[in-house]
């Protein structure tokens, strides 16, 4: 009886094991990871290149992503750990050194593109003339973006501007593809018809960012 009572107890903590082991194998499989795409990186304490560098990871090598900082407009960076250390490593926006796995920055239709370059957005005119907030379009712009992206703006009016009697309008156009990167800038803007003051925001919130 005891000898059966044993097995048993052996038979159970064998598949305890088992699902123990494959539940972990089914999360690692699952994790957020970077492939090292650059001959190098270096590794770094904080996410600046400035910061001390405490290692250097090689392509092929991948390890699970643990943090991310999207801060820096040139740079994304990915919090790692090799060997017992964490650190930083960065990816160029534009032209990246990782490749990025079950990432939640995926797009969910297609789940290996990841982007993390901006929009460039241009226009041509220091200044865009038209006859009332109501005709404002946005063909004068160039917008280049590989995903979909959407433009809104908005209009600040600026009672007493310092190179031109006032007072003066300018429009911010703000572009957010389909990954969330995002491009603002600000133009001038000239009107033939004024817009009423409820129609426009303070010149003292403009964010040039």
């Amino acid at each position: 009886m005891k000898k059966k009572i044993v097995i048993i107890i052996f038979i159970i903590l064998i598949f305890i094991l088992i699902f123990t082991i494959g539940s972990a194998i089914i999360e690692n499989a699952r994790a957020w990871k970077i492939e090292i795409t650059n001959e190098y990186i270096n590794v770094r304490e904080n996410h600046s290149v400035y910061d001390l560098q405490i290692d250097t990871v090689y392509q092929g090598e991948k390890y699970k992503v643990l943090d991310i900082y999207l801060d820096n407009p040139n740079y994304i960076w990915y919090k790692i750990k090799v060997g017992y250390n964490e650190g930083w490593v960065a990816s160029d926006r534009n032209e990246p050194y990782v490749k990025e796995y079950n990432s939640p920055y995926a797009l969910e239709e297609n789940p290996d593109i990841v982007d993390y370059a901006s929009p460039i957005l241009k226009f041509y005119d220091d200044t865009y003339k038209t006859k009332s907030i109501d005709t404002i379009t946005l063909d004068h712009l160039e917008i280049i973006d590989d995903s979909d992206y959407e433009v809104t703006y908005e209009i600040y009016k600026e009672e007493e501007p310092v190179d031109m009697p006032g007072p003066q309008y300018w429009i911010q156009y703000t572009v957010i593809d389909s990954f969330g990167n995002k491009t603002v800038k600000v133009q001038r803007i000239e009107f033939e018809i004024a817009p009423l003051d409820d129609q426009v925001l303070d010149f003292s919130e403009l964010d040039y960012q």
